[in-house]
């Protein structure tokens, strides 16, 4: 039954849909179109109805009581009080009012239960909301979560296992309902023995012309509420209310419930601290370098970059204790025969400098800047080491997009199938000020956006502009939190409520961009990308604790292309510091089994296991003109 009502509601949007000339895209809302109603005669009969049986009353009422009356004026014996002649005449009159009643509801139309309610201009209230509620609470329609991603594409990366699921819509005034009067009195009665009315989202919003969006889920599966607070101040940020202790700890059922950061989880972890002092000084040090040195450090970088002369550049950064994958994204870039004109480096170190030179690469330098991050590499994702470089990220690419130019930040750990800036400079790419690739986690501090800051595109204009202008200043919180990440996603949220920004992140089941998440625990998704017969545009070794396990995948999955004699040297230790992509690229990639868990290029049987229960990427192996059999 429910199946064939939706079915049935389906045509009705559909035909609404055609009806208001949709063809599958959302329409600016109109002026409010004119609800189609049913003729008001039984309106007019009630109404008819009400007067005659009031006036039947009224005479037949005096009528009885005159009657009475002179019965005692008439000196007729009687024991009757005014009280007692004023209860039967009552008694007579309500009688007479029951039975005239009756022979009248005998000539309407009968009324069923599936018979539609009047139309709204005749309704004050609606059987879904209570009065109290309706200054912000006019109706409520269903569509399919899926459908109303694909109608606004708010951005953020859809989850692929909710595609029976529908989102609701509540309408905050009655010309906001769809136009079509059956729909719109659907959106407001409740028929408890039909489902919720389910539009499709362009029909559904068609004369909305704003709409607040709240993206919500259950992290941690606790008993979780959402309250609507209509008739207030309004506000774009959701408050969190949680039982909990006053200082630190998790959720507990038997306290109040108390005003909470978004970061404090439901297990007592708290994932954004405000930055403690030593943090907040060590920043301030930086920002006195930076606003003393901006002015000159973006004048030389602007020679730099109009040498370069391109539109778009590709940013990256990097200290020594990285460069083997700098260098080795260099190799396997020109090894595709890949332009590099475009790269700009941002070296910390004089030593990484020297290096990404002698590869054939455009770095900017500058001392003061970089002087306080380390030239080792980091021991372990999040350390010390790893939170000053972030720094580094921040700084490149607020210099290069203060200074007008859409760029493209990389992580040294990336290697190219297919030149990148093309598929951002498509024109049928549709426009976001930036788009992110996904990083496949979702916990709750990279909420709602789940962005990889190791690969992303930014268009530059006034929005970006202060956005990373916001996150320099904000750096202090990047060692609070030992993420870039983390900071970058909580003002890409803030941001896009607050300017505007519009941020895209590449759902993760796109082939385009993948990185740790599909080398993990995607498997079928690897089998395709080492046998060429992915659609991958590059691939990030992220999800990774350090760089000598990224060395190793990238040399186990066919993506290493850089000669042992030149790791962890610098440049005047290789040739004498002349054409190191010469000396030190290979043409081929270098192939080397680590572990027979993790993908590879070839089989690897005889290599470890990386993990205790890990399973062999390859479930059997031989070797046939050079091909892997899975």
């Amino acid at each position: 039954m429910e199946a064939s009502y939706a079915a049935e509601r389906r045509g009705r949007a559909r035909s609404a849909n055609v009806g208001n000339g949709s063809n599958g895209t959302v329409h600016a809302p109109s002026s409010r179109a004119k609800r189609s109603s049913s003729s008001p005669q039984q309106f007019r009969t009630i109404t008819w109805i009400s007067l005659l049986l009031s006036s039947s009353a009224l005479a037949f009422y005096a009528g009885v009581w005159t009657g009475l009356q002179a019965a005692k004026d008439d000196g007729a014996p009687t024991i009757l009080s005014d009280a007692e002649v004023q209860r039967r005449v009552e008694v007579q009159v309500n009688q007479k009012l029951r039975e005239q009643r009756e022979e009248l509801c005998k000539t309407l139309p009968s009324v069923t239960h599936d018979d539609p309610p009047p139309p709204l201009r005749n309704r004050s209230g609606s059987s879904l909301f209570s009065k109290s509620i309706l200054h912000f609470a006019q109706g409520l329609v269903r569509v399919a979560k899926d459908d109303l991603h694909e109608t606004f594409d708010f951005g953020v990366p859809p989850n692929p296992h909710t595609e029976d699921l529908d989102a609701i819509i509540l309408y905050n005034t009655k010309d906001a309902l769809p136009s079509d009067e059956n729909i719109a009195r659907a959106a407001r009665y409740n028929d408890p023995s039909k489902p919720l009315q389910k539009l499709s989202a362009a029909a559904a919003t068609e004369n909305c012309e704003t709409m607040n969006v709240i993206l919500t889920n259950n992290p941690g599966n606790t008993r979780q509420c959402l309250a609507l607070v209509g008739g207030q101040y309004p506000s774009y940020h959701v408050q969190r209310w949680m039982r909990r202790p006053d200082e630190k700890g998790k959720l507990n059922a038997n306290m109040p419930l108390k005003l909470t950061s978004r970061g404090w989880t439901a297990a007592g972890k708290q994932e954004f601290p405000p930055p403690k002092q030593k943090h907040v000084e060590t920043h301030q040090e930086k920002m006195l370098t930076y606003l003393t040195e901006v002015k000159g450090i973006k004048s030389r970088l602007k020679i730099v970059l109009e040498k370069m002369n391109s539109k778009t550049v590709v940013v990256l950064t990097c200290n020594h204790g990285q460069s083997e994958l700098l260098m080795n994204f260099a190799c396997s870039a020109r090894a595709r025969g890949f332009d590099l004109s475009n790269v700009l480096v941002f070296p910390t170190d004089i030593e990484t400098k020297e290096l990404a030179e002698g590869m054939g690469l455009t770095a900017f330098y500058e001392g003061k800047m970089m002087a306080s991050i380390p030239k080792e590499e980091a021991a372990i994702y999040g350390d010390a080491t790893f939170s000053s470089v972030m720094f580094a990220k921040v700084l490149c690419v607020q210099l290069v997009n203060e200074l007008g130019y859409d760029l493209l930040f990389q992580d040294v750990d990336v290697v190219w199938f297919k030149p990148p800036l093309d598929y951002f400079e498509d024109k049928s790419l549709p426009e976001f000020d930036m788009y992110f690739q996904d990083d496949g986690s979702r916990q709750e501090r990279y909420a709602p956006y789940s962005a990889n800051t190791g690969f992303y595109f930014v268009r530059s204009n006034d929005r970006t502009r202060h956005l990373f202008r916001h996150f320099i200043y904000s750096a202090d919180l990047i060692t609070a939190w030992s993420s870039h990440q983390q900071v970058l996603i909580a003002l890409l949220a803030e941001h896009n409520s607050l300017m505007g920004l519009t941020v895209k992140v590449f759902a993760k089941e796109m082939e385009e961009f993948p990185g740790g998440l599909q080398f993990h625990r995607k498997k079928e998704a690897m089998k395709k990308l080492v046998k060429g017969e992915s659609n991958a545009i590059m691939f990030h070794m992220s999800w990774t604790n350090n760089k000598d396990d990224k060395v190793k995948f990238f040399q186990q999955m066919g993506e290493w292309y850089m000669q042992d004699e030149c790791v962890g040297k610098e440049a005047h230790e290789i040739n004498g510091g002349d054409d190191l992509a010469k000396h030190c690229c290979s043409a081929e990639p270098l192939i080397t089994c680590h572990y027979r868990d993790k993908p590879s290029k070839i089989p690897c049987p005889d290599a470890p296991l990386i993990t205790e229960k890990g399973k062999a990427f390859y479930k059997a192996f031989a070797v046939k003109q050079g091909d892997g059999f899975w």
